[in-house]
């Protein structure tokens, strides 16, 4: 280590300005000579790989931070670009891998640049953990493909439904009417068949409703949240108390989300969790619509198991918005939803 650098973390104690500005540093600061050796090592490198400068001072880069499988890549690396080759990674952004010191390993991001000094080669790696930017992505990613795997099943359960039921009422129905015209051109009374037929009708088009009101209510189109969820509350067979509305219209798909949280919440508590009573509170304020559901069944609901929480997470996350369930066993579920409501 060169005379006047700092034995802690080998930087130039003699810029007290510089060596401030790295120890201060979120990024690692990483600094190595033309042998791959360590020769400085920020505090955020410290924490970041879990090894104190002073056990990595003058030790080789890609033995201490290099996972195995990449460190000939990377040795080769350096010798061919101080033998005269071009550099294919300096003062560009790009994203590899680290190994802390227990050998766990993790994304970073990195760049790498040549720093203007006679003598002996210094390069600086400045490196951040991406994680928690990794993990964001998959679980986009992860939520993107249920949604697409949520609607394709979505149309099958239609479609299945238009086949088992509605078809085979109009089907029947044709029926019906086919064969009142052939009595009525002989002249016999069909005034039965003519009322079997109304019936049929009358209950194609009340299952066609329901089947409808799954898809997308037609109250929530018309009205807007605060009468759809009303028709939610008239419907559950547990007591409901509603502590607030909204008052106004909301963009369509934050009013879906909302609509389908508080239906599948009911839909939970009185099928699952024994609950006798449900509060539900709607509000949108500072911008934030806020939808709280608390029930006061058995608890232990789990969003990981089945798909209707697990969809409302990703119908939240493709707006920017939150669930979280709070549950325990014998003391109920309360799902509070976040989405931005902005004018």
């Amino acid at each position: 280590m060169a005379v006047g650098t700092d034995a802690r973390t080998g930087f130039d104690s003699g810029e007290p300005h510089l060596q401030a500005m790295l120890e201060s540093s979120l990024d690692c600061v990483v600094a190595i000579d033309g042998h791959g050796r360590i020769v400085a090592w920020n505090p955020a490198a410290e924490r970041t790989f879990r090894r104190p400068a002073a056990d990595v001072l003058l030790q080789d880069m890609a033995d201490t931070i290099v996972p195995p499988r990449l460190r000939d890549q990377h040795r080769d690396g350096l010798r061919r670009y101080l033998s005269g080759g071009a550099p294919r990674v300096l003062d560009q952004r790009i994203e590899t891998v680290g190994v802390r010191a227990d050998g766990t390993e993790f994304p970073v991001e990195l760049t790498i640049t040549r720093i203007d000094v006679s003598g002996e080669p210094l390069f600086v790696g400045y490196l951040r953990d991406i994680s928690d930017r990794v993990a964001a992505e998959e679980e986009l990613r992860a939520s993107r493909a249920r949604i697409v795997a949520a609607a394709d099943a979505a149309r099958r359960r239609i479609e299945r439904d238009l086949h088992d039921g509605a078809q085979q009422r109009l089907v029947s129905l044709g029926l019906t009417l086919r064969l009142a015209r052939d009595q009525a051109a002989e002249g016999e009374d069909v005034t039965e068949l003519l009322d079997e037929a109304l019936e049929e009708l009358t209950e194609t088009t009340a299952e066609l409703r329901e089947l409808a009101r799954g898809i997308h209510p037609a109250v929530l189109t018309e009205g807007g949240l605060d009468p759809a969820i009303a028709a939610l509350v008239r419907r559950c067979p547990v007591p409901v108390h509603r502590t607030a509305e909204v008052g106004r219209r909301l963009d369509p798909a934050i009013e879906a989300t909302a609509y389908f949280t508080v239906a599948e919440a009911l839909t939970n508590a009185a099928k699952y969790a024994d609950a006798t009573r449900i509060e539900v509170d709607v509000r949108c304020e500072d911008g934030l619509l806020g939808v709280e559901i608390r029930g006061d069944g058995r608890g232990g609901a789990d969003p990981s198991q089945g798909s209707g929480l697990s969809g409302i997470a990703d119908r939240a996350s493709a707006l920017d918005g939150t669930v979280a369930v709070t549950t325990g066993t014998g003391r109920g579920t309360t799902i509070r939803l976040e989405l931005p409501c902005a004018s």
